[in-house]
Parts: C-alpha cells; sequence; structure tokens
C-alpha cells in the first residue's frame, strides 16, 4: 500500500476532527454553567487530552496496521478483548456521525431552507464520496478545511481579547457539582485520539510522522480553544449565540452564515476521520475470517476499504432513518456514541500502562484510565447495560 500521509496532511486530518462540533457547542455551555471558573476548567481538560494524545500516539508507533491500538490491547491482554475493544469503537461510529450530521444540519437548514434530515443525508452522501478518494485527497481536505476554521476562530477571539480588558472575576461561588458536570461535557473535546492509528499503515516514516503530527496538532487544538474560551466571557453574557458574536468583529452581518458553513466543515471533518479510521479497523479484522466477512476487506486500487465503508455508510443511513421516524434522538445517539468510546479509550489506556517502557507514559495512562473509567460510570444505565452483555457476549 503506499504511504500517503505525511507530518502536514496528518496534522490536517487531525485537527479539525477532533476540534470538530466541540469547539462551537461546549465553551459557551461550561462558560454559563461556572463562569470564569470554565478556564481552569479547560486548561485541565487540555492538559490531560494532551497527556491522552502522546500515550495514543506512543501506541500507534509500537503497533502499527489498520487495526490501530487495539494491536496493543491484544498484546497487552488477549485477542478477545481485542475484539471487545473494536465493537466498542465500531459500536460508536454506527450511531456518532449520525448526531454530527444533525447537528451540521441544524446550522445549514436556516441557509438552504431544506429539512434538517435531507441536509444530514447529503452530508452522508458526501462522506461516502470523500472517503472512497485517496487518503492524499483526505488529509489535504482536512488541512484546508483545520487552516480556515483555525484562523477564523483564532482571530475572531484575538480580536475580542484586544477590545477587552482580560478582567478575571473569582466572586462566583465555587460549586462542584456544576465543576464535575463542566469536566464531563468538556471531556467530548479531546474524544478522536484514539482513531489514529487506524491510519499508521498509510502514513510515511511513521516513528518520526506521528509523534510530529501528535504533538503539533495537539498544541493547535489546545491553543485554539484557550483563545476560544478566554474571548467567550466578554459575548456570552450579552449575545444568545456566543460563538457567532466572537466572529462578529472579522464578518459582521454575515457571521450567521460563516458560522453555519464552518460548523458544517467542522462536522464533516470530524465524520471524515471517525469513520474513515473504523473503516480501516473493520477491513483489518475482515482479514482474518473466512466466508462473507472476508468480503469487507475488499479495498480501492487508492487503498480506500470500499466494503467496509459502504457497510458503516449503510448502517448510518439506517439509524438516520430511525431517527426520522423518532425512534432516536439525537441526544439519544450522543449518549450511545459517548458510552462505547469512552469504553474503547479505557481498555486501550489499560494496555498503555501495561505496555509503556517508561515512568511518565505509564502514570499518565493509569490517571487517564481512571479518569475515563469514572467518567463512563456516569453515562446513562441503558448505555452501561448495553456496553456490559456486549462484555459477556464477547469474553464469555
Amino acid at each position: 500500500m503506499k504511504k500517503q500521509l505525511s507530518t502536514l496532511t496528518l496534522s490536517g486530518l487531525i485537527i479539525g476532527p477532533i476540534l470538530g462540533s466541540g469547539i462551537i457547542l461546549l465553551p459557551p455551555i461550561v462558560y454559563r454553567l461556572v463562569g470564569h471558573f470554565s478556564i481552569l476548567v479547560w486548561c485541565g481538560v487540555l492538559a490531560l487530552g494532551f497527556a491522552f494524545a502522546l500515550v495514543l500516539g506512543n501506541l500507534s508507533i509500537k503497533f502499527p496496521g489498520d487495526e490501530g491500538v487495539t494491536n496493543a490491547v491484544q498484546a497487552a491482554f488477549n485477542t478477545k478483548l481485542k475484539y471487545l475493544t473494536s465493537y466498542y469503537l465500531i459500536s460508536a461510529v454506527f450511531f456518532g456521525p449520525v448526531a454530527v450530521y444533525l447537528v451540521g444540519a441544524q446550522f445549514l437548514q436556516p441557509l438552504l431552507g431544506l429539512n434538517v434530515h435531507l441536509i444530514a443525508l447529503l452530508m452522508l452522501l458526501f462522506t461516502l464520496f470523500a472517503l472512497l478518494r485517496p487518503i492524499h485527497f483526505l488529509g489535504i481536505l482536512s488541512l484546508g478545511v483545520t487552516t480556515i476554521i483555525g484562523i477564523v476562530l483564532s482571530l475572531g477571539s484575538s480580536l475580542i481579547l484586544l477590545e477587552n480588558k482580560m478582567m478575571v472575576s473569582w466572586d462566583t461561588p465555587l460549586d462542584m457539582t456544576l465543576i464535575s458536570k463542566a469536566l464531563l461535557l468538556c471531556f467530548w473535546s479531546i474524544v478522536g485520539w484514539e482513531v489514529i492509528g487506524n491510519y499508521s499503515k498509510e502514513v510515511h516514516n511513521p516513528t518520526q510522522t506521528i509523534p510530529k503530527a501528535v504533538k503539533i496538532s495537539a498544541v493547535i487544538i489546545s491553543v485554539i480553544y484557550l483563545l476560544v474560551v478566554c474571548a467567550i466571557p466578554f459575548v456570552a453574557p450579552k449575545h444568545p449565540n456566543a460563538m457567532t458574536a466572537l466572529i462578529s468583529p472579522l464578518f459582521g452581518s454575515i457571521s450567521d452564515e460563516v458560522m453555519g458553513i464552518l460548523v458544517m466543515l467542522l462536522c464533516l471533518s470530524t465524520v471524515l476521520l471517525f469513520v474513515g479510521g473504523v473503516s480501516r479497523l473493520i477491513c483489518g479484522l475482515a482479514c482474518e475470517h473466512k466466508g462473507i466477512l472476508r468480503l469487507l476487506s475488499t479495498r480501492l486500487q487508492n487503498g480506500s476499504p470500499i466494503s467496509a465503508t459502504l457497510f458503516l455508510s449503510a448502517i448510518n443511513a439506517l439509524v438516520l432513518g430511525l431517527v426520522c421516524v423518532n425512534v432516536f434522538r439525537t441526544e439519544d445517539l450522543v449518549a450511545l456514541a459517548d458510552g462505547f468510546f469512552i469504553a474503547n479509550a479505557t481498555i486501550a489506556l489499560l494496555a498503555a500502562y501495561k505496555l509503556a517502557t517508561n515512568k511518565t507514559m505509564r502514570y499518565a495512562a493509569l490517571l487517564l484510565a481512571i479518569v475515563f473509567g469514572g467518567i463512563l460510570m456516569s453515562s446513562h444505565w441503558i448505555v452501561l447495560c448495553i456496553i456490559a452483555v456486549l462484555a459477556w457476549k464477547v469474553l464469555r
């Protein structure tokens, strides 16, 4: 397989998707929950996110392949746990992308005047088309999206900060219940690093490229988040849509339209990373099977895993159909995806703890595993039951 991802294109593939819809939705919500304490909350979460990125990046180098960090789980524990981790990640991508499509569609609906579900379907079809292109195309596309989003949000936030004196007030009472809720919300912003390993076979010189791309991406993501988080207090009390107000110094009366386009781009780039990574995971797992499952290992000449991508797109279309007939709500999809993502990441971190060769990585992995495990326990009981039943079926 031709290795097509350089440091630059891999960074582009990482930054936009991990910023995702979180950079638009979370900073105003967290500020309204805990006021100026949101800055401290975000600093803590971004520090954990940086550690998470380094730990998962290190695993991706040591255990390359389409299956990503699940190879590390197999090395640390056993094959059954590798499959369980894989099934958690695949299950998350059954539901998560549809929630992202719906978020993007809601922002685009006032611009296009179409039904939200139809817009979501059109985004799904565009994603399918893009994922069947060479991986280099995805890297360039994500790099372009990332550059636009990074410049717009950073410039808008910087202008707001320059126009106002940064006076942080700590008069707000410290409510640990609200702080805990804010931390739980913020962790959505660091989900995504566990998928990077699924692209490792398509990276030029992965032992050098992956660490560089992970560090560059983590720094850029942290800087953009911190600029936005520091600027939010100056616009959130005055404007119902704080993120749109954040870019109004740049775009004035067309800020709503620009924000709609930015959200759509962020949502698409997020889905491209996750569906692209998990389709490679499915393709890698299918190579180990015979019979009908082997069909999911089919690739195009450009290396794109066509059967697995079509399979995931079909499942996403089915879930979108269930949303249309009110079987699922967007928040149901987020709850399901979150639970599966966190279960997958927790097992991967435990594998990193067991396999770590230096104390820093070992303790970082253990701390993150404890934090992620705690977050998992706060998931909805239905999600926990599904996760437990799947574990019982695979591990018995």
